[in-house]
């Protein structure tokens, strides 16, 4: 079968909180929480300061990824969040993520954004190294959060 990658539409939300789920098993700083999962992708589909694809294959959502953008001062220009990049563990290896990337990454482009950026969990070293052949380098910047 084919996989086609495309944009997310609002029926394709309850797939995307599965594969979530997915994510969330193997990162530790995040739970999963359907409801809350559903709300952001709602507002992720909808807006148009944020994207969200889809790899399909015979019609089931097998990976994602999305992305939201931002003014950054450093380079005076929209700078994109990378965030949700997931592959199903039965697709994986079959150039998935690669097309994701490849996708989010033209939409950023479209969108005028001139550097992309992400959060990973420390100990996925699968996605490290992912990340790394995708082109994307290390900085010396830490991440810090905090509930409001």
């Amino acid at each position: 079968m084919p996989i086609f990658i495309q944009p997310a539409r609002p029926e394709d939300i309850p797939s995307m909180v599965e594969l979530l789920k997915v994510l969330f098993a193997i990162e530790a700083d995040f739970s999963f929480d359907p409801v809350k999962h559903r709300n952001a992708f709602a507002h992720i589909v909808a807006s148009s300061d944020c994207s969200a694809m889809l790899a399909v294959e015979d019609g089931k959502v097998i990976g994602m990824c999305t992305a939201q953008w931002v003014y950054s001062t450093a380079t005076g220009q929209k700078s994109a969040w990378i965030e949700d990049v997931v592959v199903h563990p039965q697709c994986q290896g079959k150039g998935v993520g690669k097309r994701l990337m490849s996708a989010i990454t033209q939409w950023c482009q479209n969108q005028g954004c001139n550097r992309l950026q992400l959060v990973y969990d420390l100990q996925n070293d699968a996605a490290i190294h992912f990340y790394r052949k995708q082109g994307f380098s290390e900085t010396r910047l830490g991440v810090f959060t905090k509930p409001v």
